[in-house]
């Protein structure tokens, strides 16, 4: 290690540096660098790269001897043994007391036991962020009964991670090792005074450890992505990639339905879209332009589910294809490492995807825009503007992190996953779960809805991505260009194409969109001819948008090496106005109107109203049918027709003319009353949050935390002796946790499609 040599940093080429200052020999860093076996990116997760090395912070302390090394090595597998066995034995017999025992104590008193039992938990010097290690050429098995075994790198078990280079492979034993005896010492003191040699309940321990554990006052069980402590160490498994990415797929696939049939919906959406002062200061044409991207940044994400989506159930055919020849310390068969490397290439560009897209949008969000000063550009793109820091608005990251947490752990999610000096995206989700957890109202509104729902997205695709790296043995890293020109599958067609949408297009439409639709008067009063007329011209408007959205993506595709189908199929997702589904909304409406305005001829009586009352930006729309949605690719599918069709929820019997009503909470009953509204009264009524996460609890679901703003609510085992199963995301409202009437209804049909449920499917119980 080069010798550092303090000097008076007041002095340093006239610089006036902050702190203290270290000069060094440039020959002694050169002398220093410890050469790895190997410097590909996978060997970079052992060693540090040589030139990584020219950096202070990544210098290694020394070299170490290979008897200390294995010494070393041995020494923490079997005090993390030791440790691990201990808490096995004292959770089989007292971990109802420790439970109780825990539960009792106030915040103050925990942290008093913690820093009673463990000291260093406190000691500043934790938080700077690097580790003082030493230097070995050797590797570590990392699997099997050789765990912990000091052996020589070889390319092939190194590749596969079943031996990862001695500086990392010791700092994983070492915190396993240390981990174990910490939490040893924690128990023995939650235990004191209790007779050890009299055994207790361990029932509710179970319990939690099988359901999982959540926050106090939270519905949603937490998110083993975002607090890996307390939960179960993560395994690879396909089937619940392929599940991820079906709820992902269907809910974007139900949020554009929605934007394309249903006005309210619509101008719910531009309006949060459209929120803050940027767009406010920006000239009309930038707006529309804007506008139009970010809608169709929504249309891009239901195509790239759809990728993943395929590629998850490619990679499931060449395993159930494989299994038999799938072994530890084996290298993968060929076919099956080769889709595995093609996931995981996608899922990471999709992160950097993602991540770059939350940066763009993050400096017109209302909570971050007063930090910049925009200049439209249109010479470089409708979009394009010219960002300039505000003075005072800090740059440095060091300086970030104290004047303004919140941004610096944004702006460190837009980071690349695979750059060793970035943080984790996991632990910038945690941190972000606990600084906005402890934050006034006022700050955690900086991060809106459309924020949280991207931040969603985001966190999903890199607990995808790691699920994936976690198989073992790992399979071989892949290069894009050769897995373009390689993979024929729709995928990879997809993501040779540069662009979809034209400035002349995003112009036009988005301009359009506002001044036809967004901002005509709204059909409002007595609903006549005049209403039904005004509703007429808007859902002209709408219509108009998505046909126009729909001409230069059809050419894209057709100038591609998309085939008919293929287009048709990955066209049909913004041509909702095209399908029988859609005319039938439409004539229903009429209808409905019209049977109104027919009624109100009558002096007789006033027929009971249907409609969602006339001041409820809602129109009145059946349920979304049952029946496999056209936006679904056409022919064969390997299997995703399946999985389309994996609903659950309340099996009726068809052969009765009168579905039986189904006995719910009254919790739940008030719940499903709102989301499928009888009366204009029970349409303009919102819900809490909470209040409609345990009525879903009471109807047999359980809510996990899916990132961001996302909640999984699944539904398990068996009802009545039918099977139920399947899952649905909806997003939690935020800053506020209550749920507003056009969301509440736009649910509702998500159940009735999902699920198959209406409102006359259940009764109130006693």
């Amino acid at each position: 290690m080069p010798v550092l040599q303090k000097i008076d940093p007041s002095s340093f080429l006239g610089n006036g540096l902050d702190g203290p200052a270290y000069v060094t020999n440039m020959l002694d860093v050169e002398a220093s660098i410890c050469t790895p076996p190997c410097e590909c990116p996978d060997c970079q997760h052992g060693f540090y790269a040589s030139q990584e090395q020219f950096r202070p912070c990544l210098w290694y302390h020394g070299r170490i001897a290979n008897d200390d090394a294995k010494r070393v090595a041995a020494g923490h597998i079997q005090d993390a043994q030791q440790g691990r066995q201990y808490l096995l034995q004292r959770l089989a017999s007292h971990a109802d007391i420790i439970v109780n025992r825990w539960k009792k104590k106030s915040q103050e008193k925990r942290r008093a036991l913690l820093v009673q039992t463990i000291p260093e938990l406190v000691d500043p010097r934790l938080a700077l962020g690097h580790f003082d290690v030493q230097f070995s050429g050797k590797c570590v098995v990392m699997y099997g009964p050789n765990y912990g075994e000091l052996v020589d790198w070889q390319a092939g078990p190194a590749h596969r991670a079943d031996i990862i280079g001695f500086p990392k492979a010791r700092l994983i034993l070492e915190a396993q090792a240390y981990l174990m005896g910490a939490l040893h010492k924690i128990v023995d003191k939650i235990l004191e005074g209790v007779d050890l040699d009299k055994p207790a309940a361990t029932e509710k321990w179970k319990l939690m450890t099988k359901f999982g554990f959540r926050h106090t006052n939270e519905v949603e069980l937490w998110s083993p992505y975002t607090n890996q402590a307390f939960s179960a160490p993560p395994v690879f498994s396909i089937d619940n990639l392929i599940s991820i990415a079906q709820a992902r797929f269907n809910a974007v696939g139900d949020h554009l339905w929605f934007l394309q049939t249903e006005p309210a919906y619509m101008r719910r959406y531009i309006r949060l879209l459209c929120q803050g002062e940027f767009y406010k200061t920006i000239k009309k044409d930038a707006v529309g332009a804007i506008l139009t991207t970010e809608l169709f940044d929504d249309v891009l994400s239901y195509w790239h589910w759809s990728w993943i989506r395929s590629e998850c159930v490619h990679v499931k055919s060449a395993h159930d294809r494989f299994r038999d020849s799938i072994h530890p310390g084996a290298p993968l068969p060929r076919v099956y490492d080769r889709a595995l490397g093609a996931l995981e290439l996608l899922l990471v560009n999709e992160v950097l995807r993602r991540g770059t897209r939350f940066g763009e949008i993050m400096p017109h969000r209302p909570g971050f825009s007063h930090k910049w000063t925009f200049k439209w550009r249109p010479d470089t793109g409708p979009t394009s503007f010219q960002l300039r820091r505000k003075t005072g608005a800090s740059v440095d990251q060091k300086k970030l992190i104290d004047e303004d947490p919140l941004e610096w752990c944004l702006s460190q999610m837009q980071a690349e996953p695979d750059k060793q000096t970035n943080y984790d995206h996991a632990i910038m989700f945690a941190f972000l779960e606990y600084h906005l957890a402890g934050s006034d109202p006022k700050e955690k509104a900086r991060v809106d809805e459309v924020l949280y729902q991207k931040l969603s997205d985001l966190a999903v695709c890199h607990e995808m991505l790691v699920s994936v790296r976690l198989h073992r043995p790992q399979n071989e890293a892949r290069d894009m260009d050769e897995v373009e020109q390689s993979e024929k599958r729709v995928t990879w067609k997809g993501r040779k194409i540069g662009g979809y949408l034209t400035d002349d297009d995003c112009i036009t439409l988005g301009t359009a969109l506002l001044r036809d639709f967004y901002e005509a008067p709204l059909p409002g009063g007595q609903k006549n001819a005049i209403w039904l007329s005004r509703s007429q011209t808007i859902r002209t408007a709408l219509e108009a948008f998505w046909s126009g959205l729909r001409k230069t993506p059809k050419m894209v595709f057709e100038l591609s090496d998309f085939d008919p189908d293929e287009t048709q199929a990955s066209l049909a997702v913004i041509s909702a106005n095209l399908t029988q589904e859609y005319e039938d909304i439409i004539h229903a409406e009429q209808q409905q109107i019209l049977h109104g305005i027919e009624s109100a001829c009558i002096p007789t009586a006033s027929a009971e109203q249907k409609e969602w009352g006339p001041n409820t930006p809602i129109p009145p729309a059946a349920p979304l049918p049952k029946t496999k949605s056209k936006t679904r690719p056409a022919g064969p599918t390997d299997g995703m027709e399946e999985l389309d069709r994996a609903l659950a929820g309340v099996v009726v019997d068809s052969g009765q003319d009168t579905p039986p009503q189904l006995v719910v909470t009254k919790r739940a009953h008030d719940m499903l009353s709102l989301m499928f509204a009888n009366t204009a009264e029970e349409a303009a009524k919102s819900i809490e949050w909470d209040t409609f996460a345990h009525a879903m609890l009471d109807m047999g679901f359980c809510a996990r935390n899916g990132g961001g703003s996302a909640v999984v609510f699944e539904n398990t085992g068996l009802r009545e002796g039918r099977a139920v199963g399947g899952k649905i995301i909806f997003h939690k409202p935020h800053p506020v946790a209550k749920i507003d009437p056009v969301m509440l209804h736009a649910m509702g049909r998500r159940m009735a499609k999902w699920f198959g449920w209406q409102r006359e499917l259940f009764g109130l119980g006693s």
